[in-house]
């Protein structure tokens, strides 16, 4: 009996040969949109097997589909691998003068343009050569075509990384057992509409977890967890982070964490964010976590930066606790006589 390389699952139907492996034909899956193989050609590179249009060459921005030549760990068409002195800009794809920059991809491009939009969600500098454009939101938002184009964009993708990050959450111990946490994908206006503040210029809303609470006389009558709205057609690595940002908002108010300050509650649930990066071996990863870890924003960035530093002085068991009773961070002293 043969046995998927992809589920260790015993094979007994159709099989998919690649890398001289067996694979059930859905679970060969593409490294970068994680959409099936089967049925299609492929590229492997780095032991990793890619559609032909999810692997694109730095130097012509176009699908890598047959020969390639690896160059600064990136596969390129032979005829593109740049020279010494030979170097152009990826937005208009000019030769390069000596002042310059270099995007975290390795994308150089002019000085001039420097104030180019960028894509939210990646971070590259959004033109026809580099991501073959993109959509400008009226709130500044922007999102690449090279992003949306692997997206996730239907309520079974939606539903299925739900569950995977609850339980992803549940394994660093906040578990939100049978909780109802409805996901829905959204645009713009939806996101802007739910949410709770406005101060996002540094830190583009992406998702909000909707709730409601009824008070009277300064008493909580009743509590309802409505659901997770999250911005349609981003990558799935990126999705993911969101998703399990809104899910620790959701584990926060099914614990009854009362009333916390926004800067904690939201550097907490960027803490989780973060916790999750680290275990991924990904360039998107990398980038994400850098993001983190440098926003300016005064809620998310600072915020964040409080719950590591915390997070270093307890674990995080004891953290939680901490912070339900005190409604802060632990100063080093707080921690050792907590």
């Amino acid at each position: 009996m043969k046995i998927c390389k992809g589920c260790r699952k015993p094979i007994s139907g159709n099989i998919v040969n690649a890398m001289g492996k067996h694979w059930h034909p859905h679970c060969l899956l593409c490294k970068s949109c994680r959409q099936p193989l089967q049925g299609g050609s492929f590229v492997v590179f780095r032991k990793k097997l890619y559609h032909p249009q999810c692997v694109r060459c730095p130097g012509c921005k176009k699908p890598i589909s047959a020969e390639y030549v690896e160059h600064n760990k990136m596969p390129w068409h032979p005829a593109c691998i740049p020279t010494r002195g030979n170097k152009k800009c990826s937005v208009c794809r000019k030769p390069l003068t000596r002042r310059y920059f270099v995007d975290f991809w390795g994308n150089p491009y002019c000085d001039q343009h420097q104030n180019h939009p960028e894509c939210s969600s990646c971070g590259r500098l959004v033109c026809d050569n580099l991501t073959d454009g993109g959509m400008q939101y009226p709130d500044g938002v922007v999102i690449c075509n090279q992003c949306s184009l692997n997206g996730i964009s239907t309520q079974a993708q939606a539903d299925q990384i739900a569950e995977e990050m609850r339980f992803a959450l549940a394994s660093v111990g906040l578990k939100l057992n049978s909780t109802q946490t409805p996901v829905f994908l959204c645009g713009r206006d939806e996101l802007n509409g739910a949410s709770h503040h406005n101060f996002h210029d540094n830190h583009p809303i992406l998702g909000v977890t909707r709730t409601n609470t009824t008070h009277s006389r300064g008493e909580i009558l009743a509590r309802n967890f409505d659901c997770i709205l999250i911005q349609v057609n981003l990558p799935e690595e990126h999705f993911r982070t969101v998703m399990i940002h809104e899910l620790t908002h959701a584990w926060f108010f099914y614990n009854y964490f009362l009333d916390l300050p926004l800067k904690v509650e939201e550097g907490m649930c960027v803490l989780m964010e973060y916790i999750w990066l680290k275990n991924l071996d990904t360039k998107d990863a990398e980038f994400r976590r850098k993001q983190i870890a440098l926003t300016p924003d005064p809620i998310y960035g600072d915020g964040f930066r409080e719950a590591r530093e915390a997070l270093r002085l307890m674990p995080l068991s004891k953290l939680l606790s901490y912070i339900k009773e005190k409604k802060k961070f632990p100063t080093r002293w707080a921690a050792f006589f907590y």
